[in-house]
């Protein structure tokens, strides 16, 4: 444990420790939540903003005290057993089901992770004791740390190494363009990849939540190699029929499916991407496989860029063995060797403007020093939400007033199933498996097994539930369902507080997509022989095998529904107009010359598919097309 000092006050802390107690009682096998899940609960939230510790304590306080209308005693003064009724009773209430929600997300986020814990539940902390150390890692240099004098000059400076900026450094460095790299997050080894999903979070992960009908957390990464790093390697090509809607929408044939697929070839032979092996599938892809094949659906396995995968890591927590071949491991290394630099731990603060033309960046470290890199080209390449916080901060390239609109999700949930053999989907790739069947339709189906730390978030349920569902977990068979956004209503707006403010919709469309994708899902995982359906919804966390039509009655609403994001898109929307887009088809922006967005941003979504390798496909094109203007 740090040093750590509560603002809790005795009332509180009494309170959060019944709470926790009662949301997570433990088990034979599994130790349950004491004053060390209390003190890091509490820790993780003055980290993630310390103004939230206040309202925290308050909430446990609020919460305790809500059980004296139906106990006519607070939650502390009663026994282990009338807790455990009472919570179950508060999972079904509208209101106080999402209080008690909220608060046993982050009890179960934390406490699951503590090594103790994990442990107990089968969890193989990642411990490497040696590291190479090969020639390019000198080219990467801490911006607190950098010794070089004056303003660094370049040919192109860009600003991010995730799937669009170390795609077009690396391009351009080996065309033999000077390029240095500006990055805000740190360069991580696979060593700094523990597989502690709290520290994964603090550390490679920018927090983003979407504020509208329901929250939406989104998941960005903040390090070199940006979310390639923390993902599932998942690669799929841009769907044929968003490649037209974009030529359509566009009046332009330069993202047809010929002109698109030498970009594609080229990125699929620098990242090795091949269909995952069935030793790293296992037995999930089994479950999938065999209820798609008894409904006569179509499936497959997933294409990866993980060529010596050994299946044995959560892949969203960062690689242990180097072997998805992320920017960090692929783009951003062959961009060094050809001579490219890359600064870390440096927020790019402002775009040096001359005449009209981008001229350089301006960066600040965390420390507060500032780094000057002046450049024919700037390339803007952090991210759908970044991006266009920059851009706002300083009042660019919005003539158009379309900078940070247009935002696309793919709204997210999942399903989960005890099935009668053991999976023990945590020794397999998350996401290894999939059903296309109903892609067309807006819906893609696939693998999605956790590892046992995050494991207790697919259950929306708390006390003895939730242990019962943890115990089962060798025998638990889970789905993720992805959906294509039915409308771009999205917004960034800027930051507040340092923290991103995001509005987003889920349509009506989207709702009914997200039940008939879970609907589908479910199909799948009794066609294979499921016991019972636990959906990730607190109204109905559990279907028993024979009441589907209880599921397929509960349209919920969007408020009712637990869903996530890892692909936001189009916040700097392309076009040939600029009354109406941000950048042209060469993706510089319309207002200033020299100045380029690639990445995330200006990818028109939604796809309906993870959109890495389409983000860098377009930004070997845009490469191209950077190489051309110098």
């Amino acid at each position: 444990m740090s040093e750590f000092a509560s603002v809790l006050t005795p009332a509180e802390q009494r309170s959060a420790r019944a709470l926790a107690e009662a949301i997570i009682p433990g088990s034979d096998a599994i130790p349950g939540a004491g004053p060390a899940t209390l003190a890091r609960v509490e820790e993780v939230i003055g980290h993630l903003s310390p103004g939230l510790r206040r309202p925290w304590g308050l909430a446990q306080r609020a919460l305790d005290a809500a059980a004296i209308a139906r106990t006519g005693r607070p939650l502390h003064a009663l026994s282990a057993g009338r807790r455990d009724q009472l919570l179950a009773s508060w999972e079904r209430d509208p209101v106080l089901g999402k209080a008690l929600t909220a608060v046993a997300l982050a009890y179960k986020f934390v406490h699951f992770d503590q090594p103790d814990v994990y442990r107990a539940m089968g969890g193989t902390p990642n411990v490497v004791t040696s590291l190479d150390s090969p020639r390019w890692l000198s080219q990467i240099h801490p911006a607190e740390a950098w010794s070089g004098e004056g303003v660094l000059e370049c040919d192109v400076v860009v600003v991010g190494t995730g799937a669009g900026g170390a795609v077009v450094g690396r391009e351009l460095a080996e065309r033999g363009h000077a390029v240095v790299f500006v990055e805000e997050g740190d360069h991580h080894r696979r060593d700094a990849f523990d597989g502690s999903s709290v520290r994964a979070h603090s550390r490679f992960y920018r927090f983003a939540v979407s504020v509208g009908n329901a929250p939406i957390p989104i998941f960005i990464g903040r390090l070199v190699g940006g979310s390639t790093a923390v993902n599932g390697g998942t690669c799929f090509r841009t769907p044929p029929w968003v490649l037209d809607r974009w030529c359509e929408d566009m009046n332009t044939d330069a993202f047809a499916g010929d002109a698109m697929r030498p970009h594609f070839e080229r990125v699929e032979e620098m990242l090795q991407v091949a269909p995952a092996a069935r030793a790293v599938i296992g037995p999930p892809g089994d479950v999938i496989a065999r209820g798609c094949g008894a409904l006569g659906w179509s499936h497959f396995a997933i294409r990866r860029n993980a060529p010596g995968c050994d299946g044995k890591g959560f892949c969203d927590f960062g690689c242990r063995t180097d072997a998805r071949r992320s920017t960090n491991i692929s783009y951003v290394p062959a961009a060094l060797q050809a001579g490219a630099l890359c600064l870390t731990g440096l927020r790019a603060d402002r775009v040096l403007i001359e005449g009209g033309r981008a001229v350089g960046i301006e960066g600040k470290s965390a420390g507060g020093r500032t780094i000057t890199v002046r450049a024919r080209k700037v390339v803007l390449a952090g991210g759908t939400v970044p991006t266009p916080l920059f851009l706002l901060k300083q009042g660019l390239c919005n003539a158009s007033g379309e900078v940070g609109k247009n935002l696309t999700l793919h709204p997210s949930t999942g399903i989960s199933a005890l099935m009668d053999e053991e999976l023990n989907g945590s020794r397999y790739v998350p996401q290894g498996y999939g059903c296309d069947q109903h892609l067309r339709d807006g819906m893609l189906i696939t693998s999605a097994q956790p590892d046992v730390n995050l494991a207790a978030m697919l259950f929306p349920v708390t006390g003895r539930r939730l242990m019962q569902r943890l115990e089962e977990l060798p025998r638990i068979a889970s789905l993720a369902v992805l959906v294509r956004d039915a409308s771009r209503n999205g917004r960034v707006w800027r930051e507040v507080g340092g923290k991103p403010a995001i509005t987003y919709r889920v349509t009506a469309e989207d709702v009914a997509r997200l039940h008939q994708g879970t609907l589908a899902a479910a199909e799948i995982l009794l066609a294979a022989g499921a016991r019972r359906l636990y959906p990730v919804r607190p109204t109905l966390p559990v279907v028993e095998r024979g009441e589907l039509d209880t599921l397929r009655r509960a349209v919920p609403s969007a408020a009712e529904m637990s869903i996530i994001s890892y692909h936001p898109l189009g916040t700097c929307r392309m076009g040939k107009n600029p009354r109406d887009s941000v950048v042209g088809l060469d993706h510089q922006t319309h207002d200033v010359k020299d100045l380029y967005i690639v990445d995330g941003s200006t990818v028109q979504g939604p796809l309906g598919v993870n959109p890495q390798l389409t983000i860098m496909a377009v930004a070997t094109r845009a490469a191209a097309v950077i190489d051309q203007a110098m």
